[in-house]
């Protein structure tokens, strides 16, 4: 399997650990997408369907299970992609996800996850820091996530952790001072599709689609995270250690017309959280406002 941006070729194999650095583990057709088997395996659940060997893959959820899957490489950093088309459902328990996490006794996980309750589909965002979550954002999505498939993406480098919706920055988490950062464990790709509690069966069985695209991602071991911290990966470089200005604008609007939901303002449940959000929000707008003087 030839590697984007290395000389190396390096042979992937199912279910194995790539003890190798390198900016791509990939194996891409024209349109730059990947073969689901030489990249991802089912972990869990009901058979999952390649279409035709392709990379498409549906995940079936009926009364008995749900189904998943997860990369056959772990990562240190990367920009992490999926296309998804998540079932129709009217109820709010059938989720979808997509997630990176870490294998640990208190890992690391980053997760989108749609919620059904069509045709009021919500988006939920989650960061879990050394085995601590609750860190719930949720937004009203401007599209159908059932009609088409969507781009959902994380950008993950040791200077922030942006979530992307179709190109839009829904949520940025920086590192700053004195505040956790997922930055020392490494992480597996993961999708699911599966109910949170008690369900309708008249519905089932529910279908989720995922497209898997090109994996931007530095593979390495479960102890070699800081090899990926170097500029030979795009990601990493200055230029993404930060919102561009457009960016910062898709931001603040989707922030501001689609977000449900924002633990940080949820004084009633976490107010232990309030001066560390004000000090990740602070130091969001600092970036904001001395980039766009800038410009």
């Amino acid at each position: 399997m030839k590697m984007s941006g290395s000389d190396d070729k390096i042979l992937l194999l199912m279910g194995m650990v790539v003890l190798t650095v390198a900016a791509r583990a990939i194996d891409e057709d024209p349109t730059g997408f990947v073969t689901w088997g030489d990249n991802y395996y089912k972990t869990w659940g009901q058979p999952a369907l390649v279409i035709n060997e392709t990379s498409e893959l549906h995940l079936t959820l009926d009364h008995k299970s749900g189904s998943g899957f997860e990369s056959n490489s772990i990562y240190g950093s990367g920009s992490f992609n999926m296309r998804i088309k998540a079932p129709q459902t009217k109820s709010t328990r059938v989720v979808t996800s997509f997630y990176l996490m870490s294998k640990s006794s208190r890992n690391d996980k980053l997760c989108f996850q749609i919620f059904g309750n069509g045709p009021a589909y919500l988006l939920n965002t989650n960061i879990f820091i050394n085995g601590e979550g609750d860190k719930d954002q949720r937004f009203h999505l401007w599209f159908d996530p059932t009609k088409n498939y969507h781009l959902y993406r994380f950008l993950w480098n040791q200077h922030q952790l942006v979530f992307y919706v179709d190109d839009t920055p829904i949520r940025v988490y920086m590192k700053i001072p004195d505040i956790s950062y997922p930055s020392v464990q490494t992480m597996f790709m993961h999708g699911s599709v599966k109910n949170g509690s008690i369900i309708d069966p008249k519905e089932m069985p529910y279908t989720a689609g995922f497209q898997a695209s090109t994996i931007d991602g530095c593979v390495t071991d479960f102890f070699g995270i800081e090899k990926c911290f170097g500029p030979e990966f795009w990601w990493n470089r200055k230029e993404n250690w930060q919102l561009s200005s457009r960016e910062r604008k898709l931001y603040m609007n989707a922030r501001k017309v689609y977000m449900d939901y924002d633990y940080c303002s949820d004084r009633k449940l976490y107010p232990e959280v309030k001066q560390v959000m004000e000090d990740q929000n602070k130091n969001v707008w600092l970036w904001s406002y001395v980039a766009a003087s800038k410009n």
